[in-house]
Order: structure tokens, then C-alpha cells, then sequence
């Protein structure tokens, strides 16, 4: 009875994930809505009329990009786990790709997101905190000890 509700906790952890991604989605679209319209939870629209405007352009594409993937493969491992929780499979081999992409563009994200000076004609400033390099350098721990939980579970599969 107790594995059921593990599994249970589980479901519903995958689930409040998804909930989450979807909070994270709306959040990302009112930032951005008021980066272009200086409306919502921004100070300002991004001033357009002055020097860096391609600069400007290229760091939001990058910036909403880099949202979409992340909160994307948020949501693939979330649903990865779902899938794989009806086989009884605690560490679904497909997760271990997605979690180092997700490392990936999740810095890439932050990263945009600390240049965001440039959109108020900064110049090249970078307002970096930890968010930027200590969270990414985790959440690759936290990816590489995932890939060996998953070999394990493989593994010892295999060998019953």
C-alpha cells in the first residue's frame, strides 16, 4: 500500500509541475508583453529609438526562444514522468537528454535575462546574480545524478 502511494505523490508532483509550467508560461508572456508595451511587470518598454537596436532584437528573440524551450522541457519531463509512472519506472531514461538541454537553456535564459539593461540603451551592462551561474551549475549536478540513478535502474532491470 505505502508503494501505491508513492506512486500517488508522485502523479500528483508531476502534476502541481505542469500547473507550475503553465504559471511560468503566462508570467513569461506578461514580461514580455511589457517589454514591448512598457505595461504589466516591467518599468518601461524597450526604447527602440536608439542605438542597439539590432542587439535589442537579437536578445529578445534569444530571450523568448529560450523561455519557450526551457518551460518546454519542463513540461517533456514532466509528462515523461507521468508516462512512465504507470510502468512503475521511477528514473525514465528519456528525462536524462532532457534534463542537460534543459541546463542548457535554462542558462541561456538567465543569461538573456541579466542583459536586459540593453533594452533601456545600458549599453552592454550585465546585472548577473546567482541565478545565472549557481543555479544552471545544480541543476547539471542534479542532471548528472539523475543519469546514473537512471543507468542504475537500467542496469538492475537487466540483470533480474
Amino acid at each position: 500500500m505505502t508503494k501505491q502511494k508513492t506512486w500517488k505523490g508522485i502523479r500528483i508532483c508531476c502534476y502541481v509541475a505542469l500547473l507550475f509550467c503553465i504559471a511560468w508560461a503566462l508570467f513569461e508572456v506578461f514580461m514580455f508583453v511589457g517589454l514591448l508595451t512598457g505595461k504589466g511587470g516591467v518599468d518601461k518598454a524597450i526604447d527602440w529609438s536608439q542605438e542597439n537596436t539590432s542587439a535589442k532584437a537579437v536578445l529578445l528573440v534569444v530571450d523568448i526562444l529560450s523561455a519557450i524551450v526551457t518551460i518546454g522541457l519542463c513540461v517533456l519531463a514532466a509528462l515523461n514522468f507521468l508516462i512512465s509512472s504507470r510502468e512503475e519506472i521511477v528514473f525514465p531514461q528519456k528525462n536524462v537528454k532532457v534534463f542537460f538541454w534543459l541546463v542548457l537553456s535554462y542558462f541561456v535564459h538567465r543569461l538573456s535575462w541579466a542583459m536586459h539593461p540593453v533594452y533601456y540603451n545600458h549599453g552592454f551592462s550585465f546585472t548577473a546574480g546567482h541565478s545565472v551561474f549557481v543555479i544552471p551549475f545544480l541543476l547539471l549536478f542534479f542532471a548528472f545524478m539523475y543519469k546514473v540513478a537512471a543507468d542504475a535502474v537500467e542496469e538492475n532491470n537487466l540483470t533480474i
